[in-house]
């Protein structure tokens, strides 16, 4: 009788998503992804990914389950091209199973792709044993999805364009534990997007008469996020937020064709803040590329903007978030 040996090796990872105070919008190196300018984010406790990833020599193919369903298409391939990527790096041929759930919607501007490549890095460099620090595992997610590259702290995140040798990784500024904030997200369409955002950068590069103002002017605003973070000055935080969250969008609506992420929903509830603040209910907001709004409010303000939201119409889920915890590994595995 002949036996088989199966080699199979296995990881699971938790990470988190990450909500972009500085916006990265635009890339100045397509292949390595290299951004335009440095970004700077808060880790959310409550939206996260868990990926269990295993290698096998069992295995004639990668596949790639998310949320219960077998994934195909251009996700699909993302993964594919990310898996043979680690694999390059630590000299492994061996296929993998990929099996990972979101606990929040899917492409619908919430940063499932940040939260989900940074699990994908970290499980699978676990389950082929490379030894990698948490520098090197934003430098290597960052290839599969740029904003990842964040998700490996927690806390207040940098995200560099590149260091003085050229490498471009993500930084803790303050740790979760540093600051409190309340990050309340309100869907309002939990649907995937349209607007594929990859493409819509590059769109707003190439049509948009101010996206070089943009780049220009960016430097104030991240030196503003920095001071407001080491002071723990929550108002020129949230105001910083909301200008960037806008100029970001203008530049999206000045592209040729335009890119419009929001909806009337999403007006309403910027409205909405806007009121809070005249009655002195500190709040602000920001918004990625959906129409899916973040709310930035301080913990004696929650219930009070909580209970304003609440009474506006089309609102699908509200999350309550703080700052949370970096990407980390653990012990049960999804398959």
């Amino acid at each position: 009788m002949i036996y088989r040996i199966v080699n199979t090796t296995k990881s699971t990872t938790i990470a988190y998503t990450n909500t972009a105070l500085i916006k990265y919008w635009g890339k100045q190196d397509e292949e390595q992804i290299i951004p335009m300018n440095n970004s700077i984010s808060i880790t959310n406790d409550t939206l996260k990914t868990t990926t269990t990833v295993e290698f096998s020599n069992e295995y004639k193919s990668d596949s790639f389950i998310l949320n219960g369903e077998e994934s195909k298409g251009k996700i699909k391939q993302k993964v594919v091209t990310h898996l043979s990527y680690i694999r390059e790096i630590s000299s492994n041929s061996k296929y993998a199973k990929v099996v990972s759930e979101n606990n929040f919607p899917t492409s619908a501007g919430l940063a499932s792709s940040a939260s989900g490549f940074a699990a994908l890095t970290m499980a699978a460099c676990s389950a082929l044993d490379l030894k990698k620090s948490t520098k090197e595992l934003s430098i290597i997610s960052r290839r599969g999805s740029g904003s990842s590259c964040r998700s490996f702290y927690g806390g207040y995140v940098e995200w560099l364009k590149e260091d003085d040798n050229g490498d471009s990784y993500a930084i803790q500024l303050a740790d979760e534990k540093w600051f409190d904030i309340s990050n309340l997200v309100i869907v309002v369409n939990a649907h995937k997007r349209k607007i594929n955002t990859r493409d819509a950068m590059k769109q707003s590069m190439k049509t948009s008469p101010f996206y070089k103002s943009r780049i220009n002017n960016i430097n104030h605003q991240l030196e503003n996020i920095r001071k407001a973070i080491k002071e723990k000055d929550f108002t020129l935080l949230g105001k910083t937020a909301e200008m960037d969250c806008l100029n970001m969008h203008y530049i999206a609506m000045t592209s040729n064709p335009s890119l419009i992420f929001w909806t009337p929903d999403t007006l309403k509830i910027m409205k909405a803040v806007i009121e809070l603040r005249e009655q002195d209910i500190e709040a602000y907001y920001t918004i990625d590329t959906g129409a899916n709004i973040h709310i930035l409010t301080q913990p004696e303000f929650e219930s009070e903007v909580l209970k304003r939201i609440k009474e506006l119409n089309n609102i699908e889920q509200i999350i309550n978030s703080k700052i949370g915890p970096g990407a980390h590994e653990i012990t049960e595995h999804l398959f």
